[in-house]
């Protein structure tokens, strides 16, 4: 890319220095355009027509765009094929704009960072992992030690895990994150066993400072705003996971210049918790993939899955690829299947409380993110104004049969713990339109009388 440049031009080059690694979805008016080696990928991998625009000098840049409108299934079929794609917008109206237009990435899209729903499986989480070696202090001598830290962007879910060498590729297999951050040039081979089994991963190499456990554990009390990481658990032994956390932070905000305000406090994952179950294990159980290689059809999870909701199908895929270990965890799931089966009057309103409740964990992070559509924040409030009646018919059942029960179990738990979001419901029935159209202005959005 050499030689002069017009003003558009040079523009395009200073923002595509700082994103080498992405194909640039390039802004310009109704259209994203990609030049150069990008124009060439996307012409390869989309189809689409290879054409050129004149750079003000001799050259001819290479040159393919899409409408912007259009943009979701390209985006769709670039990242399926492992690419990644920073999305230049113009941040400015053009009509005020003194010159040219100012312009700026407002996100990369990964496998493992996306929010868009026809990019994710509403079955299964997406989580992107960064991965960590560390020593453990034993009687019989020093152990390596794996730290894991898992994210999905797309329900701000955020787990730690520290788990041995040997335990760590069962880990990594039944997180099958969409994309692994790794130290950059490592020769661990405890880690290239655990890197070994997420073969279908994007692996993206980060340098080694990066994973830095000071370094990390101020970035996490910045980022959940607390004076220190004793509160969720963690301490100096744990330095593996805490230095993969703060890799995986720093990535995220890369990927996410306008931050991670919904990302939730790390749940913690420590050996005795759940079984390890290697690949091999899971495959001849056929706990979530047949032995003749289907998803679902013979499999455990299709049995068992009778779930209303697409957070209940993630969370019932989780549980039954990490059976616990500890008794009394075991004891609390089991009493809420006892109050359960126990009434089958309060399961059948219980399930039509849960009818048309949308997957509010990820319409939350949306909104949270500002990524969320007027279509979808108004799905999100009608989806929190059902909730009342899921209390209601989950207080029913718990009150029905719970006595000997230990209250209800883990479903006495989370009644305890229970917030409808009422205010936000409210909010956010009363300022849009029932209808809400996909985009601000195709139609009207904001509720008569609302300023």
């Amino acid at each position: 890319m050499s030689g002069a440049a017009t003003p558009l031009m040079q523009q395009y080059r200073e923002i595509k220095a700082r994103h080498q690694d992405a194909i640039l979805f390039f802004r310009m008016g109704d259209f994203y355009e990609m030049f150069y080696d990008d124009a060439e990928t996307a012409s390869r991998v989309l189809g689409l027509t290879l054409t050129s625009r004149n750079n003000g000098g001799a050259a001819e840049v290479p040159l393919a765009g899409i409408p912007v409108k259009a943009a979701a299934e390209y985006l769709r079929r670039l990242v399926g094929q492992g690419h990644r794609v920073a999305v230049c917008e113009q941040v400015e109206d053009p009509k005020l704009a003194k010159g040219l237009v100012k312009r700026e990435v407002v996100e990369t899209i990964t496998p493992g960072a996306v929010f868009a729903d026809d990019l994710l499986d509403g079955a299964r989480a997406n989580y992107v992992c960064a991965i960590a070696t560390g020593r453990e202090t034993a009687r019989d001598g020093d152990r390596t030690q794996i730290g894991v830290a898992a994210a999905d962007l797309s329900t701000g879910e955020l787990r730690l895990a520290i788990v041995s060498a040997a335990d760590a590729p069962a880990l990594i297999a039944r997180i099958a994150p969409r994309e692994l951050l790794v130290v950059r040039g490592s020769t661990d081979d405890a880690l290239a066993r655990a890197i070994g089994v997420a073969d279908q991963a994007l692996v993206t190499e980060r340098e080694p400072w990066e994973f830095d456990a000071q370094m990390a554990a101020d970035d996490l009390t910045r980022q959940f705003d607390v004076r220190g990481l004793d509160g969720f658990g963690l301490g100096s032994m744990d330095g593996a996971a805490v230095g993969a956390a703060g890799a995986l932070l720093r990535y995220l905000r890369e990927l996410q210049p306008g931050g991670l305000p919904h990302l939730a406090r790390p749940v913690i994952e420590r050996p005795g918790g759940v079984m390890p179950l290697d690949e091999m294990t899971r495959r001849n159980l056929e706990l979530v993939e047949s032995l003749r290689g289907g998803e679902l059809a013979g499999t455990l999870l299709s049995v068992m899955d009778r779930t209303a909701t697409p957070m209940g199908q993630r969370l019932l895929r989780q549980w039954l690829l990490a059976p616990l270990l500890e008794r009394a965890r075991i004891e609390e799931r089991l009493d809420a299947v006892t109050v359960l089966v126990r009434d089958p009057v309060g399961r059948a309103a219980l399930r039509d409380a849960l009818d048309g409740v949308r997957d509010i964990e990820r319409l939350a992070s949306k909104a949270a993110a500002g990524r969320a559509t007027p279509r979808e924040l108004r799905a999100l409030g009608d989806s929190l104004g059902r909730l009342p009646r899921v209390a209601t018919a989950a207080r029913g059942v718990r009150d029905h049969v719970a006595q000997g029960s230990a209250n209800g179990g883990v479903l006495g738990l989370l009644l305890a713990e229970w917030d409808d979001g009422a205010d936000c419901a409210e909010r956010l029935t009363r300022m849009l339109v029932e209808r809400p159209p996909l985009a601000i202005g195709d139609e009207d959005t904001i509720a008569p009388g609302i300023d």
